[in-house]
């Protein structure tokens, strides 16, 4: 697997054993729909896995990545994938569940606000959407226009709205379906 555009194209990524990455295809059309939100932007990565989501983000413009990955074998396959992308600066590796990474980024430094969430969780555990992104709008992590991008298995539908975040935008790609919120 490689990165797709920007700073870091053509960098190969090692992927961690037993995840199921998001193919390059999908990236290219998820990050295709999502670029006028990332020059400059703060992105969450939640269940990063071997980073590639984030790392794209960072090589199309994003400033800063938060990838919240708690498999401690993926989070080094994680740091390296970093490294090779010289993207350390830029990165925050958060070894811990997604909700605890919530907690942690909100309590890190007053203000913060995250422009561009990233949702991949495995996807038998569809109750984590739910809970992530109620958590995210509790914590006061997103600001109006913040968005939310939410892949998924198609046929596992998610809700419209998640509180004060609405889905603007539903894509298919085969089986695998992609949901963009917005606040």
């Amino acid at each position: 697997m490689k990165i797709t555009s920007g700073k870091y194209k053509y960098r190969k990524l090692e992927i961690p054993h037993g995840i199921r990455p998001t193919t390059e295809k999908v990236r290219e059309a998820v990050f295709s729909m999502i670029q006028p939100w990332l020059p400059d932007a703060a992105v969450l990565d939640l269940f990063a896995g071997s980073g590639a989501m984030g790392l794209e983000a960072l090589s199309r413009g994003a400033h800063r990545c938060w990838f919240c990955e708690a498999n401690r074998a993926n989070q080094k396959i994680l740091a390296a994938n970093i490294a090779h992308c010289e993207a350390g600066p830029e990165a925050v590796i958060i070894g811990r569940d997604y909700r605890a990474a919530i907690a942690d980024i909100a309590g890190s430094s007053e203000g913060v606000k995250i422009d561009v969430v990233i949702m991949d969780p495995p996807y038998g555990e569809t109750s984590y959407y739910e809970t992530a992104m109620f958590m995210l709008q509790e914590y006061g992590l997103l600001d109006e226009g913040s968005i939310v991008v939410a892949e998924h298995l198609y046929d596992n539908k998610l809700s419209e709205t998640y509180g004060e975040l609405r889905r603007f935008r539903e894509k298919r790609y085969g089986s695998i379906g992609v949901d963009v919120y917005m606040l």
